[in-house]
């Protein structure tokens, strides 16, 4: 373990005891895939974080000690073109880089989502309110960002379903129909720390996968595994994979 991950591992347990001994929620920023990994299997505080991203398959999310249900300090906002009309064709890069442009750290921002020609953004309650009154441009486009007071449907992902048969349950295989890969560039990318399983790190290729277990591959995607238990005619498991887009 690196000395940033067990400063990483420590903060988290203060947190938490400050939690404890405050009797108050005590929240991180947004953490990536491996710092929630980090969390999760390394924490040892008095009280068990519970993670939220905004939407079930968020890759980003905020970790909360308490002891009792509260709400998280974040906002949805979104961002349009003030002239949808001659809007550039901008993508989930050119939103993250001008919102990061404006001089904020990454870990005030969480999962950004883009539909047509609009985006997505969770955001820290802090920075919430910069945002809106400095992010001007995305690229050369005018834009208009926006609190959104309710959720709405279009925030949450879509999903393309990919449904087919393997020998068996290993991760590796799963893997490789789910981004049509080979055996072995599925065995390379979970030996190298790219797969997490439920936002914990994998590296075991003969991980057995779950119904409705949640895999992120970095620089793939990610997707739910969805388990039939149904076989072929040649005695293969017939699965389904619901695969963010």
């Amino acid at each position: 373990m690196t000395k940033e991950e067990q400063m990483l591992i420590q903060h988290f347990n203060d947190l938490s005891e400050r939690a404890y001994v405050q009797n108050r929620p005590c929240f991180t920023d947004f953490l990536d895939m491996n710092e929630q990994s980090l969390l999760l299997s390394r924490f040892s505080g008095p009280l068990s974080p519970v993670l939220y991203g905004g939407y079930e398959l968020a890759e980003r999310k905020i970790a909360c000690f308490s002891e009792t249900e509260v709400s998280f300090p974040v906002k949805w906002l979104r961002i349009t073109p003030a002239h949808p009309k001659y809007s550039e064709n901008l993508g989930h890069r050119d939103f993250l880089g001008s919102i990061l442009g404006l001089g904020l750290e990454r870990s005030c921002i969480g999962d950004l989502l883009v539909k047509d020609a609009s985006s997505f953004v969770l955001c820290l309650n802090r920075v919430s309110d910069f945002i809106i009154s400095e992010l001007r441009m995305v690229r050369h486009t005018h834009v208009i960002v926006t609190e959104m007071e309710e959720l709405e449907d279009v925030i949450q992902p879509e999903f393309e379903i990919i449904r087919g048969s393997v020998h068996s349950l290993r991760l590796d295989a799963v893997i490789s129909l789910a981004f049509h890969l080979s055996r072995s560039q599925s065995c390379s990318l979970i030996e190298s720390g790219q797969v997490f399983i439920n936002n914990r790190l994998n590296v075991s290729n003969g991980t057995s996968l779950k119904d409705g277990d949640h895999i992120s591959v970095r620089h793939k995607g990610k997707f739910i595994f969805i388990d039939s238990n149904s076989k072929s005619k040649k005695n293969k498991c017939i699965v389904e994979i619901h695969k963010y887009v």
